[in-house]
């Protein structure tokens, strides 16, 4: 089950009336079981990377400075880090001597502001480990639930090491699409619901494919009103034009431009995002790897990505093959030509750009090195290596009204940071292997990394099929679980509910409320989930 999914089902796992479910089976009981003994595991990997980061001042030291905005490499640089900030940057030659800090030699190397992945569906310890080892420090999820606000104050806090989250609400839909969507009857509900997401603390509001004209002019208003950027995607049936008009700040998938119903080709006037336009696009190219077929998909799937997917996803993907090829998956397979030329489009028009990847929820997608193939196909789809690194770092920081906190290095900003052997300016490839991640401010060395990724490997490599499903395998993961939480570690309310569900359905009710208590979900107040079943 995808993240979203878990998200759309946790509220009802966790507080609805179970009597009479039916009793699980022992496949679904060792599943459920064992994603929130991975994610557990994979936190715990979390805490431990962080523990043994430098503490204290942090020095580079003799770097090649990359800006991104103007494309420029500034060589002989140092500088000086204090958790979570940048506190000094200059030439190597004027950096003030600090005999308590920690000094890492760039070498001449190249230093270069940590990526964001603007368009995640995240919501697991091993998804956010992976996204930090690729040199991924902030991501956008764009399928809120609450939790993931606690998670977002965690890793602001310094309590928790992950990449930092911007959180959009839960999306606002004609249709509930199997429960992770809210569906306002009318234009009234759809502004007491954007005032709802507002209180709650989200970050965005999003729209998705269906939503009347009136409804979404509602949306859009009232997100205006409160100060609320609006994303997401064109809705079924109001041109772009009319959609960044209404106040669009980001659209995802390049809805509008390709038909969402048919897949194919659908408005050509780029004029309304064209240069000069305060709106950027999010193609999410990456997603077009679900379509792969034959020695295509075989070659994805012995990608060295593919280690750190959890065992049973694997199998389904590999299944997934033999599959027959339908109608569907051939229109998706034309559709990738498609938004290539789009992207192609908006590049000639000198539209904004941003890299995202809608990971983790399509077939041969892996968190972290997915954005490193959206970089790549951006410059196959006509970017410049430049164009391609200000996409992940420049402007999600304009887009998200963030550009004095991230996206550069300079003296007072958050330092996310990445070390690289070649210049990205060059080519996106150099951030294929980096030589060490600074996120928020923590060092997190390669051979650290190196080490917590084998580690992560191992993790997914366990089958279901050894898991133990008793209580006390309930008992030790509930007890390390709620170890983690004390140092402040938020976990996927959505895996927890899953499994406290099942445990409810085999009557062991007192363990199902030691793990339904982890995900803390809020029951009055205005973060109450209000999403239809």
């Amino acid at each position: 089950m995808t993240a979203m999914s878990r998200a759309c089902t946790l509220v009802l796992a966790l507080v609805a009336p179970l009597a009479g479910l039916a009793e699980p089976g022992p496949d679904t009981s060792r599943v459920a079981l064992h994603v929130v003994q991975q994610d557990v595991a994979a936190a715990g990997i979390l805490r431990e990377l962080k523990a043994a980061a430098p503490q204290g001042l942090v020095v580079f030291r003799n770097v090649q400075l990359v800006d991104p905005l103007d494309a420029s490499v500034v060589p002989r640089q140092s500088v000086i880090v204090r958790a979570p900030r940048i506190v000094w940057v200059g030439d190597t030659a004027s950096e003030p001597r600090l005999p308590e800090a920690t000094v890492v030699d760039g070498g001449g190397r190249y230093l270069v502001p940590g990526l964001n992945d603007m368009h995640v569906h995240a919501s697991s310890a091993a998804g956010w480990l992976l996204q930090l080892g690729n040199g991924v420090t902030a991501v956008r999820d764009m399928a809120g639930s609450p939790w993931m606000l606690k998670a977002r104050a965690a890793i602001e806090a310094g309590r928790m090491l992950a990449p930092s989250l911007r959180v959009a609400g839960p999306l606002f839909n004609a249709q509930p699409l199997e429960g992770y969507a809210v569906v306002p009857a009318d234009s009234l509900a759809a502004r007491r619901l954007v005032r709802q997401q507002a209180a709650c603390g989200y970050d965005f509001i999003k729209v998705h494919n269906v939503l009347p004209e009136p409804v979404f002019d509602a949306v859009a208003e009232q997100a205006r009103a409160l100060g609320m950027d609006l994303v997401g995607h064109v809705p079924h049936d109001i041109p772009v034009r009319h959609a960044v008009q209404a106040g669009m700040r980001t659209l995802e998938h390049l809805k509008g431009y390709l038909d969402d119903r048919t897949l194919a080709p659908g408005e050509t006037d780029y004029a309304p995002v064209a240069q000069g336009a305060a709106v950027w696009n999010t193609p999410t190219l990456q997603v077009g790897q679900q379509f792969a077929t034959g020695d295509e998909a075989r070659r994805l799937l012995a990608a060295p990505g593919m280690r750190y997917v959890p065992l049973r996803t694997r199998a389904r993907w590999e299944a997934s093959l033999r599959e027959p090829i339908d109608d569907g998956l051939r229109r998706g397979q034309a559709s990738v030509a498609y938004v290539k030329q789009i992207v192609g489009a908006l590049h000639a028009a000198r539209a904004r750009v941003l890299a995202g990847t809608d990971a983790d929820g399509y077939r041969f997608q892996v968190m972290g090195f997915a954005l490193l193939d959206e970089l790549a196909l951006l410059e196959q789809a006509g970017l410049s290596p430049a164009e391609a690194l200000r996409a992940a770092t420049t402007a999600p920081a304009e887009a998200m009204r963030l550009e004095r906190e991230v996206g550069r290095i300079r003296r007072g900003m958050r330092a996310d940071l990445v070390l690289l052997e070649s210049n990205p300016l060059e080519g996106t490839v150099a951030f294929r292997r980096n030589l060490g991640v600074v996120a928020h401010g923590w060092w997190l060395e390669r051979a650290r990394l190196d080490a917590a990724f084998e580690r992560l490997a191992a993790i997914a490599d366990e089958p279901d099929d050894d898991v133990r499903v008793d209580l006390a395998a309930v008992d030790e993961v509930a007890t390390e679980a709620e170890a983690l939480a004390r140092d402040g570690f938020v976990f996927d309310a959505g895996a927890l509910g899953e499994l406290a569900g099942v445990l409810r359905g085999r009557g062991w009710n007192d363990r199902a409320h030691r793990i339904a208590a982890l995900a803390d979900l809020p029951t009055q107040g205005p973060c109450v989930d209000v999403r239809p079943r």
